[in-house]
């Protein structure tokens, strides 16, 4: 930030000896005013320091949270592949052909390793033929199995690249929840692209960023050579400094041998502090511009040297004052994060754009985020996370409406029967047709959910009666008709449907369980069909669409069906 001061400068006259005493109350006016100008800049100095420290605060808070999202993001990326994981129901012999099936995660980690519960090294997405190792000692590797989730590692020299590293490790769990390998992804802490990340941070040319983790370690440093290193405080204070607390600066730090602000905020899901130095006569530099213009003004216009230096200050201090009055507002709710979107040409403009990219970088990661987090990975459905979040609120809000809402629980008859014949791979097509060809079957206000394997959901609102529950049932046995070609085959796949509807107030177990009833009577009477249960009701209103086998009695709840 640099701001100039425009300075109006003349020579004192001088005059002849008569008038030394108008001189001598001149010079005594001038020193009145240099020592109210003085001591007004004072004050100013130390808002200005203040005030750019809030300044570096915020702008750090702004790097940390992007730094946050980014790891939780790489996070999420191995956490969904653990789902996957667990939906394929696969085993450790899997887990390398599963990493090879991801390329994307070579440009999220440097490398994507897996190890069996003993910590024995069973696959490499960069390397097969990599030296074999054991990690049972590492912290991150025993945190893993004891908290069973993810864990980020500290900072620590890696065994296979002997390049500092911080891992992220995820356990992968099969059907019942048992772990039997965890994923580690690497972030290579000398990596350009991760260097060139947190430098992109930086508000100003001068100084530099650096992050150490709340132990003291180095994690990211311009000498590359502390990176994983940790200096005591009286070697390098600027590195100690942040360790005093979740965030705050200081301005009497030497870094090297020249005195420098440093300010630093603390990361909210990881162990690190980002941290920023600046050289004081580069931070505080607009003061210093200030003291000698305002001075020099003061030789000539004498005692309104003090009011124009302090009116001069107030307005080199108005854009800092303005972005302080929006980043109030948006801490209080009175305004979002748009109000920083503005188009001044001046140093609120400039921070305020670069906070609003930060800011829109860091809502889209959490989209993102989200997204993967609610989204079946196989099929882009809504998965039963999803699922379980909207149907207490599609129940209440036909409760406020006094509207009816039905549930469809779908299964594909015989799936097992084609994963065995044909392979999983095309039962995964079959997966992925079914669900296309349901999406497309209902409404576009419907909410179509995969639970697991072949147990899909549909969520229908404002349904009149049962009458239009069974219009839903035939649109979706009409959209499963036509051959299904998947993997250079051609199949006939079809489903058992049961629909459960009320139009009385009820919970998301009494309807998921009378949907279930209706799906046992389906499946007694054949399957290819659909059953309309009303909550609450002793019997299945009606049983429709069977061609496979004639109908025989349903099982009542509580009897295992194929």
């Amino acid at each position: 930030m640099r701001q100039g001061v425009v300075v109006f400068s003349a020579a004192l006259p001088f005059t002849s000896f008569k008038s030394k005493v108008s001189l001598l109350v001149t010079s005594m006016v001038l020193i009145a005013a240099v020592g109210v100008c003085g001591i007004s800049l004072l004050i100013a100095e130390s808002q200005i320091q203040r005030m750019i420290a809030r300044q570096e605060i915020s702008a750090l808070s702004g790097a940390a949270a992007y730094l946050d999202n980014d790891v939780r993001a790489r996070q999420g990326v191995l956490r969904s592949i653990a789902e996957e994981a667990q939906t394929r129901n696969l085993s450790v012999r899997d887990v390398q052909a599963l990493l090879e099936s991801h390329p994307g995660l070579r440009d999220e980690f440097s490398n994507v390793v897996a190890f069996d519960v003993r910590g024995d090294y069973v696959a490499n997405l960069k390397n097969r033929r990599d030296k074999m190792l054991n990690v049972s000692t590492r912290p991150y590797f025993q945190e893993v199995l004891r908290s069973r989730d993810s864990v980020i590692s500290a900072p620590f020299r890696s065994q296979l690249s002997g390049r500092p590293v911080v891992s992220v490790a995820q356990p992968l769990h099969d059907a019942r929840g048992n772990i039997y390998a965890v994923l580690v992804g690497g972030l290579d802490l000398l990596r350009p692209a991760f260097a060139a990340q947190v430098e992109a941070l930086r508000t100003r040319e001068q100084g530099y960023l650096f992050i150490v983790a709340n132990d003291g370690t180095v994690v990211h440093h311009p000498q590359k050579e502390l990176i994983l290193t940790r200096p005591s405080g009286d070697e390098m204070p600027a590195l100690a400094a942040p360790l005093a607390g979740p965030e705050g600066w200081r301005a009497d730090i030497l870094d090297g041998k020249e005195p420098a602000l440093v300010a630093w905020k603390r990361l909210r899901h990881v162990d690190w502090t980002v941290a920023v130095s600046y050289p004081l006569r580069d931070a505080f530099a607009p003061m210093a511009s200030v003291w000698f213009n305002a001075l020099g003004a003061a030789g000539l216009f004498t005692a309104m040297a003090g009011i124009f230096g302090w009116g001069l200050v107030k307005v080199l201090l108005e854009p800092l004052d303005e972005l302080q009055r929006v980043v109030e507002s948006i801490d209080a709710g009175a305004t979002d994060i748009s109000a920083f979107n503005v188009d001044h040409a001046d140093e609120f403009g400039l921070l305020s754009r670069a906070l609003y990219r930060l800011s829109s970088s860091r809502k889209q990661a959490s989209d993102d985020l989200h997204r993967l987090a609610t989204t079946d990975v196989l099929t882009g459905t809504h998965n039963r996370r999803m699922f379980d979040q909207f149907l207490p609120a599609a129940l209440a809000r036909a409760r406020r409406s006094g509207e009816s809402v039905a549930v469809a629980f779908l299964d594909i008859d015989r799936f097992k029967s084609i994963n065995d014949t044909h392979g999983h791979a095309v039962g995964d097509a079959v997966l992925v047709e079914f669900s296309a060809r349901l999406q497309g079957a209902v409404r576009c206000t419907d909410t179509v959910a995969r639970l697991a394997g072949d147990e899909f959901v549909v969520v229908f609102e404002q349904v009149r009666g049962t009458g239009e529950a069974h219009q839903l049932g035939d649109k979706i046995l009409a959209a499963m008709q036509a051959p299904f070609v998947v993997g250079g085959s051609t199949l006939r796949v079809t489903a058992s449907i049961g629909i459960a509807i009320t139009g009385v107030p009820t919970n998301a177990e009494a309807i998921m369980q009378s949907a279930d009833y209706a799906l046992y009577g389906v499946k007694a009477a054949g399957r290819n069909g659909y059953a309309v249960n009303v909550v609450g009701a002793e019997k299945l209103a009606s049983v429709r669409g069977l061609d496979e086998h004639p109908p025989r009695a349903a099982t009542p709840p509580g009897v295992a069906h194929a």
